[in-house]
């Protein structure tokens, strides 16, 4: 069980996967958007698409993506893991109504031009969302 977690989750030795932290985590609790857990990413180049998203959702921190990052939106749940290898960023953690979570992490060990996030319930195993990302190194 590679960190504790089912090998539906984690398929390969832990070895095998290089850790990414979460940098400027924010998670917010909110009445609005009380529906499905879902995982959104975003580049650089979308923090006025992110800043809308966040508008709504009541955030009223000014929060910016630089290069070289993602930044990580997670609706109605909490990541408490993320971990990556080759085309996959694998996220663990758990569904929370009313919870919103925002972080970003790196893109310098990406070598792939396609990486898929995808979000896991750390206790069932049950993939929650998955949220696709074309040329993640782009502009470093």
């Amino acid at each position: 069980m590679p960190f504790g977690y089912s090998r539906d989750i984690f398929k390969y030795p832990a070895v095998q996967y290089i850790p990414l932290d979460r940098y400027n985590e924010i998670i917010k609790n909110t009445d609005r958007n009380r529906g499905t857990t879902r995982a959104y990413v975003y580049n650089y180049m979308e923090n006025n698409d992110l800043k809308k998203k966040l508008s709504y959702l009541q955030y009223n921190d000014n929060y910016n993506i630089q290069k070289g990052e993602l930044a990580v939106l997670i609706l109605n749940g909490k990541v408490n893991l993320v971990q990556y290898r080759g085309y996959e960023v694998i996220m663990v953690g758990k569904k929370l109504p009313g919870t919103h979570q925002l972080f970003t992490v790196t893109t310098k060990y990406f070598y792939k031009d396609k990486v898929i996030f995808i979000l896991y319930d750390g206790e069932t195993s049950e993939r929650i969302d998955i949220a696709h990302v074309n040329e993640p190194t782009r502009n470093l």
